[in-house]
């Protein structure tokens, strides 16, 4: 009884595991979970398999929901967390518009299987839009890519983050010298408006 109670948790544990998943790694799960509950008692096998019917189709309905949200705007993707229950869709998080929020519960609605959603969404003009993110992210490696060529294998513990073109460096570095050599690197790229200093020094 007691491998059976594991079993079961283990598929549990799994499927809240799913929605960072590939459809091909759903099936192998389903493969495991059947591998798993074989020797267990008919009942204990019938609640393994309807937890993860409803977790796969959670999981379905969470794709979808973020194929709207991509739709409507790649930045809502980053912006917007969405969560999946039976039934029910929970979104939180920021968009530039009251517009572009009613879109998005209204695409959200539509998905097959959706019967309500809960919105938790603030409207910010100043949020990013989905070619300012993708631009961030290409500064932030060309940023990394600098401190490397300055700083060698020193640039492995130091962490690049940037938003609206300020890169803001984390991470330890060995010495107060390399510091300000990583520094001085992402100030120097072109379209590096300001640099955030959070390095701290190994001691």
């Amino acid at each position: 009884m007691g491998g059976c109670h594991a079993a079961f948790t283990n598929v549990k544990l799994e499927v809240m595991k799913m929605d960072m998943r590939t459809a091909r790694l759903v099936r192998a799960l389903a493969m495991l979970a059947a591998a798993s509950l074989a020797a267990c008692s008919k009942s204990d096998q019938d609640q393994a398999q309807r937890t993860f019917e409803r977790g796969a189709n959670d999981v379905w309905i969470c794709t979808q929901v973020r194929a709207s949200a991509t739709a409507l705007d790649p930045a809502t993707v980053s912006l917007v967390k969405i969560e999946c229950s039976p039934g029910l869709v929970k979104l939180s998080g920021e968009v530039r518009s009251a517009q572009e929020r009613d879109q998005l519960i209204a695409a959200t609605r539509k998905v097959d299987g959706v019967k309500a959603v809960a919105a938790h969404i603030t409207v910010n003009p100043k949020a990013p839009t989905g070619n300012e993110i993708a631009d961030d992210v290409t500064l932030a490696t060309k940023v990394h890519v600098a401190i490397a060529g300055q700083t060698g294998v020193n640039a492995l513990k130091i962490g690049v983050a940037v938003h609206n073109g300020v890169a803001t460096l984390t991470g330890e570095v060995p010495s107060p010298a390399i510091k300000t050599v990583a520094v001085d690197a992402a100030r120097g790229v072109q379209g590096v408006k300001g640099v955030v200093d959070k390095l701290s020094v190994q001691r």
